[in-house]
């Protein structure tokens, strides 16, 4: 049968254990003398540390309680509070040491000194003790801090005594141990010898040479084998390591394999993000790049944007060819020093005319941590000339519109008034349809062609003193009629406002198109509130209405051109999506804003704000 290592090494163990018995049961006597003077030592000892923990405990609430009642601040009475929560674990550890009547007088005197001095005089302290009273409270907690020490410090003396006795004995006893110890070192000395001897040759030998063997694996070599010889778990672990040598030659095959699917994969992964149309690239978290695809290399190479520093950087190297530079670099600049924010950007090359639009958004681990940034740039040139071409068109169209149509209604009112003939009834009411259908088309053809000059030349305007309040009167005055017929109430509150200055005309069609609109999508029963008011330095119109609302989601998108919410077109009410986009140009153009607050089912309220004169403003 083949011993193990283990049980080698204890049957070499126990030859030299049966010496050690016999020389050591001299001294065995004099262990157990030393073993009982030590544990009475230790216990004189911990009793000594306990009781000095508990006496710094004590004065730390002694001394919380003085700081905070002398300066009321706070932080004395973090130690206060952590003392107070040790002082009964410690109490414990010296009632086990020293049982008696001395750590339990120890315990009443400091519970008495906590709960009925301590903690009442720092919630008084927190009412402001007066001079004196702080001096009485300090002298008084000093008082019995000091009885307190007084009962311990006699006792950790008398232990330190007993300790000192103890330890002297224990040397005395320790001396004759040594030298009864020393005749059968020199016989366990002799079997030891041995001993090494046999396991060097039986488990040192075998375990360098797998160990020269891992160094070899480490290396990177493979196959590598080792005599599976050895004493025991030695000669085992000879043969797990030959065993583990062919595991690790198998996997290095299985690894480079996968190592040539992932670079399939990501050869494959590259190819694609460079056949895109956009131009991608990732960045760190401090801006550097980490991957950018072939568009938009050739984009900034085209660009002449340098190929240094963070994508900012990159970034701001061409901000000389763009048109806006300066709000082009404030964008950049915004990007570098908030990093975690979404950015969506049109900007447009001088040089070559080139138009471009750049997204960026942040890169999130799964915790939510900022790891880098996203960035995209498409050329959108050829679809900025298409929409220069359609805007074109539509003024063109728009143009030639309203020549005819001016005609048409013109005749149209001649035989109306009966210069073509008498009519009768069913012939008035089909030519008062017709009549209406070409002033609604009219207004079209008008607000298509004040937006084509809008994009042309900006907004013309014959500025002049105007009030607010009395445009907003005559737009309520001509539309009640309207208000009657679909059975809406109108009520206009109207405070005296002082002029503005401005383009009565543009006003008044902005205040025309916010109460259409207000009649247009209010039910009958309900209710339309023109107001006018002064808020700080600006003249203030609000039209609101309890109409059919419009979501939240698109209220952003009102002063666009042509979007109409999704009430307006589930309700087919009528309408182009350019009103709001007039009424927005008009209100910029004299300086003020266009603002709205809705909710579906419960109404619009439309706020426009036109600065006054400063003098008017202060007034």
């Amino acid at each position: 049968m083949r011993l193990g290592l283990v049980p080698r090494i204890l049957l070499a163990g126990g030859i030299v254990v049966v010496f050690l018995v016999v020389v050591f049961a001299l001294v065995l006597q004099s262990l157990r003398e030393v073993r009982r003077l030590t544990g009475t030592e230790q216990r004189a000892e911990q009793s000594v540390v306990a009781a000095s923990r508990l006496e710094k405990l004590i004065l730390d609430v002694e001394t919380g309680t003085r700081g905070y009642v002398i300066t009321r601040d706070r932080r004395f009475l973090d130690s206060w509070r952590d003392a107070q929560a040790r002082l009964p674990g410690e109490t414990r550890v010296l009632k086990a040491l020293a049982p008696g009547s001395f750590s339990a007088t120890v315990e009443q005197k400091w519970r008495s000194y906590v709960n009925d001095w301590s903690k009442p005089v720092v919630a008084l302290a927190a009412h402001k003790l007066s001079g004196p009273e702080v001096e009485t409270a300090t002298t008084e907690g000093k008082r019995r801090v000091d009885e307190l020490r007084n009962l311990i410090d006699p006792f950790i003396r008398r232990e330190n005594r007993f300790a000192t006795e103890e330890r002297a004995r224990i040397a005395d006893v320790q001396h004759r141990g040594v030298i009864l110890a020393a005749a059968g070192i020199g016989i366990t000395i002799l079997l030891f010898a041995g001993m090494v001897g046999y396991f060097l040759h039986s488990v040192v030998g075998p375990l360098r040479r797998i160990v020269e063997a891992t160094g070899r694996v480490a290396a990177g070599e493979r196959d590598v084998h080792v005599p599976p010889e050895g004493a025991g778990e030695i000669g085992e672990l000879a043969v797990a390591f030959n065993e583990m040598s062919n595991a690790l030659t198998r996997h290095s095959r299985e690894l480079a394999e996968q190592n040539v699917d992932l670079e399939r994969l990501a050869n494959v992964l590259r190819a694609v993000l460079d056949s895109t149309i956009d131009g991608i690239l990732l960045s760190d978290a401090e801006g550097h790049v980490q991957l950018a695809n072939r568009p938009l290399v050739n984009l900034t190479r085209e660009l002449g944007m340098r190929y240094e520093g963070t994508v900012v950087d990159r970034l701001l190297s061409v901000s000389h060819r763009i048109r806006d530079e300066e709000e082009y670099r404030e964008s950049m600049e915004e990007l570098r020093s908030n990093p975690e924010v979404a950015t969506f950007n049109e900007f447009e090359d001088t040089v070559t005319g080139r138009v471009f639009q750049g997204f960026t958004a942040p890169v999130l681990d799964d915790r939510g941590g900022f790891i880098g940034r996203i960035w995209t740039l498409r050329e959108v040139t050829q679809q900025r000339e298409l929409d220069r071409l359609k805007d074109d068109f539509v003024a063109t169209v728009s143009h030639e519109l309203r020549t005819p149509l001016t005609s048409m209604m013109g005749f149209l009112e001649m035989i109306r008034e009966g210069e073509a003939g008498e009519l009768n009834d069913e012939q008035k009411r089909f030519l008062a349809i017709v009549y209406r259908s070409s002033e609604r088309l009219q207004r079209l053809v008008g607000d298509l062609l004040f937006v084509a000059r809008l994009d042309a030349n900006g907004l013309q305007l014959q500025f002049g003193l105007a009030q607010l309040d009395e445009i907003v009167r005559d737009a309520v005055e001509s539309s009640a009629a309207l208000a009657r017929s679909r059975e809406v109430e109108f009520v206009a509150e109207l405070d005296p406002v002082p002029p503005v200055t401005g383009d009565r005309e543009r006003l008044a069609q902005l205040i025309g198109n916010l109460v259409s609109n207000a009649l247009k999508f209010t039910p009958a029963g309900g209710r339309v509130t023109a107001r006018t008011f002064v808020d700080g330095s600006h003249a203030v119109a609000e039209i609101r209405d309890t109409g059919i609302g419009i979501p939240a989601a698109e209220q952003s998108r009102l002063f666009q051109r042509f979007f109409r919410s999704s009430t307006a077109t589930e309700q087919a009410i009528p309408g182009t999506g350019l009103g709001l986009v007039i009424s927005k140009a008009i209100a910029e153009a004299h300086g003020g804003t266009i603002g709205v607050t809705s909710a579906p089912g419960e109404g619009t309220c439309f706020r426009v704000e036109i600065p006054l004169e400063p003098e008017e403003a202060a007034a």
